[in-house]
């Protein structure tokens, strides 16, 4: 009786064996699917992306080597970076510059009833900001 147990055992072991056999070669296929999904959407995402920089590349994108391509974003890109930058200071540095006309001509008028300017009153808080970080 015992024998006929053990065999049962046996049986049903061997039929769960059988199951997870099953059940790991659906997990594998799964996995397939989803790594070939997950490259073919960074195969779009790199055709996309390489499509937009040849467009920024103009005509002269078929005769860079893609090696080449670094060179070319490194000199192109880079510095269109940079002459962004610069027109920005310029804005800046103009904006400051018609404050700085303008506010000449505007006067404040100290708690003693002495009149100061607004650029005269700007710098004295400038400089004694600088002093008090300079303690510090």
């Amino acid at each position: 009786m015992e024998n006929n147990s053990i065999k049962k055992s046996e049986s049903k072991l061997k039929e769960l064996e059988k199951k997870k056999a099953v059940l790991n070669e659906k997990i594998k296929l799964e996995r397939n699917k989803l790594n070939a999904k997950k490259r073919k959407e960074r195969t779009k995402r790199l055709i996309e992306k390489g499509a937009v920089l040849e467009s920024l590349q103009g005509s002269n994108a078929e005769k860079l080597a893609p090696d080449q391509t670094l060179n070319w974003i490194r000199q192109n890109i880079a510095s269109e970076k940079e002459k962004g930058l610069v027109r920005q200071l310029r804005v800046t540095q103009d904006e400051l510059n018609f404050f700085k006309r303008t506010a000449k001509k505007w006067t404040l008028t100290n708690d003693d009833g002495s009149k100061i300017t607004v650029t005269e009153f700007i710098h004295q808080q400038w400089l004694s900001k600088n002093e008090q970080a300079s303690k510090n």
